[in-house]
């Protein structure tokens, strides 16, 4: 399986920052610290229990979202960013959830946040951090050399169903989960297997997933081949 190029190059510059990669089944509460990531444990993870907590801290952190349950969250903000983990939860669910997060931490927080600085230098994070409005010269830059400017928001936004509500939201979870895969169980590790049953046994006994997640990580790494169109059939036969 090809793997996206986004996704190799933000598991490697990971592992650069955290160090050598810990033995499987992995847990990466020990790792995250390094780039500036702090798991929170509560007793149910909820919007209001989340924007009572950083009240609590007197941190003006902006969570409009109507209250509702949540498997995890996090919010990112000055560089800073913050998972809140459900402690009830099964701990194979807490690593994959930290490690979900962690996902989105590093692809859609520091990496627009690495670009704004790499083409528009240090001072138009500032614009990030929602610490200032972008002067008209770093807005005209910005559409220059294609980068967004403005404070990052968490995508939590769902439907009755409990899923994302746009198509962009949708992409950035299935790439949340895509990064924490390779961070928790990396495709050369993970090999190869004769069945996709056998697949998602041995994700969940080697590697620790939860078998939902182990059954959409096989999904991936073993798809279901396309149907072949009968005109096809008659002429395989001929």
């Amino acid at each position: 399986m090809n793997l996206p190029v986004w996704c190799v190059e933000l598991a490697a510059a990971f592992w650069t920052r955290a160090g050598p990669p810990p033995p499987f089944p992995r847990d990466l509460r020990d790792a995250v610290g390094a780039v500036s990531l702090v798991p929170v444990d509560l007793k149910g993870v909820s919007v209001a229990g989340v924007r009572r907590w950083f009240e609590r801290l007197d941190l003006p952190v902006s969570l409009d979202e109507p209250d509702r349950p949540l498997r995890a969250c996090l919010v990112a903000l000055r560089g800073e960013g913050f998972v809140f983990l459900d402690k009830l939860d099964d701990p194979a669910e807490q690593v994959f959830s930290l490690a979900h997060e962690l996902g989105h931490f590093l692809r859609d927080y520091r990496r627009p946040r690495e670009t704004v600085a790499d083409r528009l230098g240090r001072a138009a994070v500032e614009v990030l951090d929602g610490r200032r409005p972008a002067t008209p010269t770093e807005r005209l830059h910005a559409v220059l050399r294609s980068v967004s400017l403005g404070p990052f928001t968490h995508l939590l936004r769902r439907d009755n169903s409990g899923r994302p509500l746009t198509p962009t939201e949708r992409e950035a979870e299935a790439a949340a989960d895509r990064l924490a895969f390779e961070l928790l169980a990396p495709v050369e590790a993970v090999g190869e297997a004769r069945s996709r049953s056998e697949l998602v046994e041995r994700l969940v006994r080697e590697f620790g997933l939860p078998p939902q997640p182990a059954a959409r990580y096989a999904a991936l790494l073993m798809p279901e081949a396309p149907p072949i169109d009968r005109a096809v059939t008659r002429l395989l036969k001929r």
